[in-house]
Protein backbone atom coordinates (compact mmCIF):
# COMPACT_ATOMS: atom_id res chain seq x y z
CA UNK A 1 0.00 0.00 0.00
CA UNK A 2 1.23 3.34 -0.62
CA UNK A 3 1.66 5.78 2.55
CA UNK A 4 0.47 9.02 2.22
CA UNK A 5 1.83 11.18 5.03
CA UNK A 6 -0.46 14.88 4.71
CA UNK A 7 1.92 17.79 5.25
CA UNK A 8 1.51 19.89 8.21
CA UNK A 9 3.32 22.93 9.70
CA UNK A 10 6.23 24.29 8.03
CA UNK A 11 6.31 21.35 6.00
CA UNK A 12 2.93 22.36 4.49
CA UNK A 13 4.05 25.72 3.67
CA UNK A 14 7.25 24.63 1.88
CA UNK A 15 4.89 22.17 -0.30
CA UNK A 16 2.67 25.62 -1.43
CA UNK A 17 6.02 27.46 -1.93
CA UNK A 18 7.09 24.79 -4.13
CA UNK A 19 3.83 24.09 -5.68
CA UNK A 20 4.07 28.39 -6.87
CA UNK A 21 7.23 28.13 -7.66
CA UNK A 22 7.06 25.25 -10.20
CA UNK A 23 4.05 27.36 -11.80
CA UNK A 24 6.39 30.33 -12.16
CA UNK A 25 8.67 28.67 -13.41
CA UNK A 26 6.51 27.09 -16.21
CA UNK A 27 5.60 30.86 -16.77
CA UNK A 28 8.69 32.17 -16.98
CA UNK A 29 9.49 29.09 -19.81
CA UNK A 30 6.72 30.42 -21.50
CA UNK A 31 7.21 33.82 -21.78
CA UNK A 32 11.05 33.42 -23.18
CA UNK A 33 9.50 31.09 -25.83
CA UNK A 34 7.16 33.83 -26.88
CA UNK A 35 10.46 36.34 -26.26
CA UNK A 36 12.46 34.22 -28.51
CA UNK A 37 9.49 33.73 -31.27
CA UNK A 38 8.88 38.18 -31.61
CA UNK A 39 12.92 38.22 -31.28
CA UNK A 40 13.52 36.01 -34.69
CA UNK A 41 10.53 37.56 -36.38
CA UNK A 42 12.46 41.18 -36.44
CA UNK A 43 16.41 39.81 -35.76
CA UNK A 44 16.51 36.21 -36.70
CA UNK A 45 20.60 36.56 -36.30
CA UNK A 46 20.56 37.67 -32.83
CA UNK A 47 20.69 34.45 -31.63
CA UNK A 48 23.42 34.12 -33.64
CA UNK A 49 25.66 36.12 -30.83
CA UNK A 50 23.51 35.83 -27.46
CA UNK A 51 22.39 32.63 -27.62
CA UNK A 52 21.00 32.26 -24.18
CA UNK A 53 17.27 34.44 -24.45
CA UNK A 54 17.26 34.23 -20.30
CA UNK A 55 20.20 35.88 -19.89
CA UNK A 56 20.77 39.13 -18.65
CA UNK A 57 22.91 40.83 -21.58
CA UNK A 58 20.25 39.83 -24.37
CA UNK A 59 17.75 41.35 -21.97
CA UNK A 60 19.33 44.62 -21.31
CA UNK A 61 20.41 44.88 -25.27
CA UNK A 62 16.67 44.21 -26.27
CA UNK A 63 15.54 46.80 -23.99
CA UNK A 64 17.62 49.44 -24.32
CA UNK A 65 18.04 49.15 -28.28
CA UNK A 66 14.87 47.25 -29.11
CA UNK A 67 15.35 47.38 -32.41
CA UNK A 68 18.05 45.92 -35.40
CA UNK A 69 18.43 49.42 -37.08
CA UNK A 70 19.41 51.27 -33.45
CA UNK A 71 22.23 48.12 -32.42
CA UNK A 72 23.15 48.67 -36.01
CA UNK A 73 24.36 52.50 -35.93
CA UNK A 74 26.51 51.39 -32.74
CA UNK A 75 29.95 51.96 -31.95
CA UNK A 76 31.43 48.20 -31.86
CA UNK A 77 33.72 49.70 -28.48
CA UNK A 78 30.76 50.97 -26.68
CA UNK A 79 28.44 48.21 -27.48
CA UNK A 80 31.56 46.15 -26.34
CA UNK A 81 32.02 47.84 -22.93
CA UNK A 82 28.61 47.40 -22.12
CA UNK A 83 28.39 43.51 -23.06
CA UNK A 84 31.65 43.38 -21.02
CA UNK A 85 30.36 44.46 -17.70
CA UNK A 86 26.87 42.87 -18.20
CA UNK A 87 28.21 39.63 -19.20
CA UNK A 88 30.53 39.48 -16.60
CA UNK A 89 33.09 39.43 -19.26
CA UNK A 90 31.75 36.48 -20.77
CA UNK A 91 31.47 38.75 -24.07
CA UNK A 92 32.73 41.36 -25.60
CA UNK A 93 34.33 44.05 -28.84
CA UNK A 94 34.53 40.81 -30.88
CA UNK A 95 30.61 40.17 -30.10
CA UNK A 96 29.50 43.31 -30.36
CA UNK A 97 30.80 44.03 -33.91
CA UNK A 98 29.19 41.06 -34.84
CA UNK A 99 25.95 41.93 -33.31
CA UNK A 100 25.90 45.28 -35.02
CA UNK A 101 26.92 43.78 -38.54
CA UNK A 102 24.24 40.95 -38.12
CA UNK A 103 21.70 44.15 -37.12
CA UNK A 104 22.40 46.06 -40.07
CA UNK A 105 22.16 42.69 -42.65
CA UNK A 106 19.22 41.39 -40.66
CA UNK A 107 16.42 39.79 -43.05
CA UNK A 108 13.95 40.40 -39.86
CA UNK A 109 10.98 41.46 -40.67
CA UNK A 110 10.03 45.28 -41.60
CA UNK A 111 6.73 45.97 -41.20
CA UNK A 112 4.35 46.40 -38.32
CA UNK A 113 7.39 46.78 -36.35
CA UNK A 114 5.63 49.05 -33.12
CA UNK A 115 3.59 46.37 -32.15
CA UNK A 116 6.22 43.91 -31.72
CA UNK A 117 8.41 46.20 -29.81
CA UNK A 118 5.58 46.82 -27.59
CA UNK A 119 5.09 43.38 -27.07
CA UNK A 120 8.82 42.61 -26.51
CA UNK A 121 9.52 45.43 -23.61
CA UNK A 122 5.96 43.79 -21.78
CA UNK A 123 7.59 40.26 -21.93
CA UNK A 124 11.01 41.87 -20.58
CA UNK A 125 8.52 43.65 -17.85
CA UNK A 126 6.95 40.49 -16.89
CA UNK A 127 10.17 38.41 -16.96
CA UNK A 128 11.75 40.90 -14.63
CA UNK A 129 8.31 40.26 -11.96
CA UNK A 130 9.00 36.33 -12.42
CA UNK A 131 12.46 36.70 -11.83
CA UNK A 132 11.68 39.13 -8.18
CA UNK A 133 8.89 36.81 -7.36
CA UNK A 134 11.23 33.21 -8.02
CA UNK A 135 13.67 35.02 -5.55
CA UNK A 136 11.21 36.18 -3.31
CA UNK A 137 9.75 32.63 -2.95
CA UNK A 138 13.32 30.69 -2.71
CA UNK A 139 14.14 33.48 0.26
CA UNK A 140 10.86 32.19 2.22
CA UNK A 141 12.15 28.43 1.09
CA UNK A 142 15.01 29.02 3.08
CA UNK A 143 13.84 30.82 5.82
CA UNK A 144 11.55 27.77 6.36
CA UNK A 145 14.16 25.97 6.39
CA UNK A 146 16.22 27.34 9.57
CA UNK A 147 12.72 26.62 11.50
CA UNK A 148 13.26 22.59 10.40
CA UNK A 149 16.00 20.63 11.80
CA UNK A 150 16.45 18.35 9.50
CA UNK A 151 16.82 19.85 6.46
CA UNK A 152 20.20 20.78 8.24
CA UNK A 153 20.94 17.08 7.46
CA UNK A 154 19.82 17.42 3.47
CA UNK A 155 21.67 20.22 2.79
CA UNK A 156 25.13 18.52 3.89
CA UNK A 157 25.04 16.56 0.79
CA UNK A 158 26.58 17.89 -1.91
CA UNK A 159 24.81 19.01 -5.03
CA UNK A 160 21.37 19.27 -2.87
CA UNK A 161 20.44 23.23 -2.22
CA UNK A 162 17.88 25.23 -0.60
CA UNK A 163 14.81 24.75 -3.41
CA UNK A 164 15.79 20.90 -3.46
CA UNK A 165 15.73 20.52 -0.02
CA UNK A 166 12.36 22.82 0.60
CA UNK A 167 10.72 20.36 -2.29
CA UNK A 168 11.45 17.52 -0.66
CA UNK A 169 10.61 17.93 2.72
CA UNK A 170 7.35 19.65 1.29
CA UNK A 171 6.21 17.03 -0.53
CA UNK A 172 7.39 14.13 1.87
CA UNK A 173 6.11 15.70 4.97
CA UNK A 174 7.26 13.97 7.97
CA UNK A 175 10.45 11.38 6.95
CA UNK A 176 10.41 9.67 10.24
CA UNK A 177 6.28 8.60 9.51
CA UNK A 178 7.89 6.20 6.59
CA UNK A 179 9.48 3.02 8.58
CA UNK A 180 11.06 1.63 5.90
CA UNK A 181 12.78 3.07 2.78
CA UNK A 182 10.55 0.84 0.60
CA UNK A 183 7.86 2.64 1.65
CA UNK A 184 9.14 6.22 0.84
CA UNK A 185 10.17 4.64 -2.76
CA UNK A 186 6.73 4.03 -3.15
CA UNK A 187 5.50 7.54 -2.52
CA UNK A 188 8.31 8.73 -5.04
CA UNK A 189 6.74 6.44 -7.92
CA UNK A 190 10.52 4.81 -7.81
CA UNK A 191 9.39 1.40 -6.73
CA UNK A 192 10.24 -1.54 -9.53
CA UNK A 193 7.88 -4.08 -10.86
CA UNK A 194 8.73 -6.57 -13.20
CA UNK A 195 7.42 -6.80 -16.88
CA UNK A 196 6.77 -9.91 -18.01
CA UNK A 197 5.50 -10.40 -21.64
CA UNK A 198 7.04 -10.56 -24.91
CA UNK A 199 10.60 -9.25 -25.48
CA UNK A 200 10.15 -7.22 -22.58
CA UNK A 201 9.75 -10.28 -20.16
CA UNK A 202 12.19 -10.10 -16.92
CA UNK A 203 12.60 -6.32 -17.75
CA UNK A 204 12.53 -3.86 -13.93
CA UNK A 205 10.42 -0.75 -14.65
CA UNK A 206 9.42 2.09 -11.97
CA UNK A 207 5.56 2.76 -11.02
CA UNK A 208 5.71 6.48 -11.98
CA UNK A 209 2.87 5.91 -9.09
CA UNK A 210 2.88 8.78 -6.07
CA UNK A 211 4.08 12.02 -6.22
CA UNK A 212 5.57 13.48 -9.54
CA UNK A 213 6.77 16.36 -8.45
CA UNK A 214 8.70 14.29 -6.00
CA UNK A 215 10.15 12.22 -8.67
CA UNK A 216 10.96 15.37 -10.62
CA UNK A 217 13.09 16.75 -7.84
CA UNK A 218 14.73 13.76 -7.13
CA UNK A 219 15.39 13.57 -11.15
CA UNK A 220 17.06 16.90 -11.60
CA UNK A 221 18.90 16.08 -8.40
CA UNK A 222 20.49 12.83 -9.64
CA UNK A 223 21.63 14.86 -12.43
CA UNK A 224 23.37 17.13 -10.50
CA UNK A 225 24.92 14.36 -8.28
CA UNK A 226 26.44 12.58 -11.91
CA UNK A 227 28.54 15.78 -12.67
CA UNK A 228 32.13 15.75 -12.69
CA UNK A 229 33.47 15.57 -9.21
CA UNK A 230 29.79 15.11 -8.04
CA UNK A 231 29.04 12.51 -5.64
CA UNK A 232 27.49 10.07 -7.58
CA UNK A 233 29.60 10.80 -10.16
CA UNK A 234 31.87 7.17 -9.77
CA UNK A 235 28.41 5.11 -9.50
CA UNK A 236 26.43 6.22 -12.02
CA UNK A 237 29.85 5.64 -14.60
CA UNK A 238 30.22 2.18 -13.28
CA UNK A 239 26.57 1.68 -14.14
CA UNK A 240 26.89 2.84 -17.87
CA UNK A 241 30.30 1.05 -18.06
CA UNK A 242 28.51 -2.17 -17.40
CA UNK A 243 26.60 -1.34 -20.87
CA UNK A 244 22.80 -0.03 -18.62
CA UNK A 245 20.93 2.38 -20.75
CA UNK A 246 21.86 6.07 -19.42
CA UNK A 247 17.94 6.97 -18.41
CA UNK A 248 18.24 3.58 -15.93
CA UNK A 249 20.98 4.31 -14.81
CA UNK A 250 19.91 7.62 -13.81
CA UNK A 251 17.20 6.17 -12.51
CA UNK A 252 19.09 3.95 -10.29
CA UNK A 253 20.90 7.39 -8.67
CA UNK A 254 17.75 9.03 -8.41
CA UNK A 255 17.01 5.97 -6.12
CA UNK A 256 20.02 5.78 -4.16
CA UNK A 257 19.93 9.20 -3.06
CA UNK A 258 16.75 8.68 -1.90
CA UNK A 259 17.85 5.68 0.21
CA UNK A 260 20.83 8.21 1.31
CA UNK A 261 17.85 10.62 1.93
CA UNK A 262 15.76 8.94 4.41
CA UNK A 263 18.68 7.02 5.75
CA UNK A 264 20.33 10.45 6.82
CA UNK A 265 17.01 12.12 8.31
CA UNK A 266 16.28 9.05 10.11
CA UNK A 267 19.83 8.30 12.06
CA UNK A 268 20.03 12.54 12.20
CA UNK A 269 23.60 12.10 10.77
CA UNK A 270 25.45 14.66 8.19
CA UNK A 271 26.08 13.25 4.67
CA UNK A 272 29.86 12.15 4.50
CA UNK A 273 32.21 10.91 2.12
CA UNK A 274 31.55 7.15 2.53
CA UNK A 275 28.09 7.29 1.34
CA UNK A 276 29.99 6.81 -2.20
CA UNK A 277 30.45 3.26 -1.45
CA UNK A 278 28.52 0.74 -2.69
CA UNK A 279 24.92 0.42 -2.34
CA UNK A 280 25.03 -2.40 0.52
CA UNK A 281 27.84 -0.33 2.45
CA UNK A 282 25.50 2.84 2.06
CA UNK A 283 22.68 1.91 4.38
CA UNK A 284 25.38 0.36 6.72
CA UNK A 285 27.60 3.88 6.90
CA UNK A 286 24.39 5.57 7.26
CA UNK A 287 23.03 3.61 10.22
Amino acid sequence: ALTIIVPEGDAAYLRRLNNGRERHVGEQTALLNRLQQLVFLIFPEFKTVLKNMKGKTAHYILKRYSTPERIGILSKKALGEEMRKRSMGKFGIKDAESLIGLARETVGIKEGLAGIFMDIRHILMQLDAEVRFLSEIEAEMGATLERIPCSVRLLSIKGLGTVSVAGLIGEVGDFSKFSTQSEIMKLAGLDLYEISSGKRKGQRRISKRGRSLLRKILFYAAIQMIRKNGIMYDYYARLTGRGMERMRALIAVARKLLRIIHAIVRDNRDYVGQYQAPERRVIKKAA
